[in-house]
């Protein structure tokens, strides 16, 4: 006790003490203890030191792991954890090949020794880590599973959330970010704890990554922030130079190319001090990919070059394949089509060899290997008991026997009287359930009738009456019944694109709505270049709807918003959206001003009041005192 006390103190003591800092300052402090002490307070602070190791350069991380490994007696659990943190040297030493070979030692081992123990989640872990470094996607999911199966019956939070990141990431490098999504959300919402947040921030930067390739910035953003702090508070350098890498590519993305370069050159210094070849890869492929993007082809195909040389040297094929891309994209910046074309080909052999070892059924069959093995596992333990327990079960099953023959006999006739109630009843809710999904079903029908009938409706009676001008040739320029026509035939199928997009989800995030309504705000406004535009949103919470509500607030802001360019007369708009406790969006313009109190009510005016009502919306019209409009729509959520 008096030794542990002693290591918290001069771990306190390292923490406080003003020094430049190597690496961080938890790996500064705790060499600083290692270096000053001696027996189990050093081997401690080299136990500590290897758990740093995303953070630690290879040769200092092999140093620690021999030595803690000779402090240790054979077959204590300490001495298989050092040897475990030895794989991830090989890992940065570029002999991921060599590192998955001494996982599979060190589990067979631990076996032999410990034949009643389970094999500790770390090891899981890093064996997974191994295998994903050499391709080997699904045994990585393959492991992640066995993970899960034996963590959840100890409760041990830690290695599911570890288990729950591996099956996205592995998922990821198969390019199924789908599948990807659906794992890192569970570790997400796995825990609220925070601690136990930032020792697996790569949830975040994962799924920051997803969304990145689906093209969803907001969400995106929101992720990697949080994944980045969390990365930072962990002192966690490969993680952190990884979480600036993805959001240097949102910010490209989103034209910010100051931030991104930024982003870039800081993970680049963080990863210098790591000296992990895996990811130096990684990065001089992003590099490569950032070069293609800004225009600098022919800079971006020599940095494309390097990397593949170094790719092909350690034999890693996916990272061949992304910088092969990057290669591919640079050529095109450069204006060289033929190299381009050869590189793709390249590409798509060496995908092919990929996929034919990670196809989706292979994964489907060990997903359900390791369900049924769960399943055996229970059965198992529940023989082992009933072996323990033999007398003393069977003679609760003969006495439970006994109480059920009497009881049955005693009450049979009230029972059989019970069991023709209950499928009586059974009988009637069936009869009301089936009544009930009908008559839901023919409001719905009724509901997209009319709403197809008012919009698409009018839509087409216009297309109708310009097709008649046109065949009767009236005094009417045909080019301006054709500029109706297709303005008429583009309203309807933006209509019917809405309507579809809202109605094949369960349920849609505010953050999506919105982007989709930017998207549309940014082909509507370059019509009219007279008008400025102006667009702010903070998104706190964001906030989940029904398909028809979001529809409703999606068709409500398009309409305010036509409203205000066609007959405002305005030469600026403004538009706020606020996401905190509720949902408050603002539309604001400089033109004639307008009052609802003033107006005999449009069609348009009567098609937002209803369906602000339909989905609980308050809708606020306000004149403004130097002229124009503000539009307010508040949606409260259940936040």
């Amino acid at each position: 006790m008096k030794k542990f006390r002693l290591l918290l103190f001069f771990i306190f003591i390292g923490i406080l003490m003003p020094q430049v800092h190597a690496q961080t300052r938890r790996i500064d402090s705790l060499r600083n203890i290692a270096a000053n002490n001696t027996g189990n307070i050093r081997k401690a602070a080299l136990m500590h030191l290897c758990e740093q190791n995303f953070s630690l350069s290879g040769d200092s991380l092999a140093r620690y792991a021999n030595e803690g490994m000779k402090m240790c007696k054979a077959g204590e659990l300490n001495y298989f954890r050092f040897k475990t943190f030895y794989s991830m040297y090989l890992m940065k030493s570029d002999r991921s090949k060599e590192a998955l070979v001494w996982m599979d030692s060190v589990q067979h081992e631990f076996r032999v020794k410990n034949q009643s123990e389970p094999i500790p989640g770390e090891m899981y872990l890093y064996q997974a880590i191994a295998q994903i470094r050499n391709n080997a996607y699904t045994e990585a999911i393959q492991t992640a599973l066995k993970m899960i199966n034996e963590a959840e019956p100890r409760k041990d939070t830690l290695t599911i959330l570890r288990a729950f990141n591996v099956m996205g990431w592995a998922n990821m490098e198969l390019e199924n970010e789908v599948e990807a999504m659906k794992w890192l959300r569970k570790g997400i919402n796995y825990t609220r704890n925070e601690a136990m947040l930032e020792q697996v921030a790569a949830l975040f930067t994962n799924m920051a990554s997803c969304h990145k390739v689906r093209k969803e910035e907001d969400s995106a953003m929101l992720a990697i922030n949080r994944g980045i702090q969390y990365a930072k508070n962990a002192e966690n350098l490969t993680l952190h130079a990884n979480g600036l890498n993805i959001r240097a590519g949102i910010y490209s993305r989103l034209q910010k190319q100051q931030e991104a370069l930024a982003d870039l050159e800081a993970a680049l210094l963080i990863r210098k001090k790591v000296g992990d070849l895996y990811y130096i890869i990684s990065d001089m492929g992003l590099l490569a990919h950032y070069y293609a993007y800004v225009g600098q082809g022919l800079k971006g195909v020599e940095m494309a070059k390097q990397g593949i040389a170094l790719a092909q040297k350690s034999g890693n094929t996916y990272k061949m394949i992304y910088l092969k891309k990057g290669l591919a994209n640079c050529y095109e910046a450069a204006g060289m089509h033929q190299e381009r074309a050869d590189v793709l080909v390249d590409v798509i052999h060496l995908k092919d060899s990929i996929y034919e070892k990670n196809t989706a059924d292979s994964i489907m069959a060990i997903k359900s290997k390791y369900e049924l093995q769960k399943k055996e596992n229970i059965i198992i333990k529940q023989k082992h008991t009933l072996m323990q327990n033999r007398y003393f079960t069977i003679a609760s099953i003969a006495a439970f026997l006994l109480g059920s023959i009497i009881v049955w006999l005693a009450y049979r006739n009230i029972k059989h009287v019970q069991k023709r109630r209950m499928e009586q009843l059974l009988a009637q809710e069936k009869v009301h359930a089936i009544v009930a999904v009908q008559q839901a079903e023919e409001k719905e029908r009724k509901r997209i009738a009319a709403d197809l009938h008012d919009h698409l409706g009018s839509y087409a009676a216009a297309i109708s009456s310009n097709i008649k001008y046109l065949k009767d040739q009236q005094t009417v320029p045909s080019e301006k019944i054709i500029a109706q026509l297709e303005e008429n035939a583009q309203g309807m199928v933006t209509q019917l694109s809405d309507s579809i997009w809202v109605l094949k989800n369960e349920h849609l995030q505010l953050t999506k709505m919105v982007d989709r309504f930017k998207s549309w705000v940014q082909r509507l406004i370059q019509n009219y270049p007279e008008v400025k535009y102006y667009y702010h949103e903070e998104i706190q919470y964001d906030a989940e709807m029904q398909p028809a509500r979001i529809l409703n607030l999606f068709l409500i802001l398009k309409e305010c918003l036509t409203n205000a360019l066609k007959h405002s007369g305005c030469h600026e708009v403004k538009i706020n959206v606020e996401s905190i406790s509720s949902i408050l969006i603002t539309l604001e313009d400089d033109g004639k001003g307008f009052d609802p109190a003033d107006e005999k009510g449009g069609s348009g005016l009567q098609n937002i009041q209803a369906r602000a009502a339909e989905s609980g919306f308050q809708v606020k019209w306000e004149r403004i005192a130097l002229g124009g409009t503000r539009v307010s729509i508040l949606a409260p959520t259940t936040n």
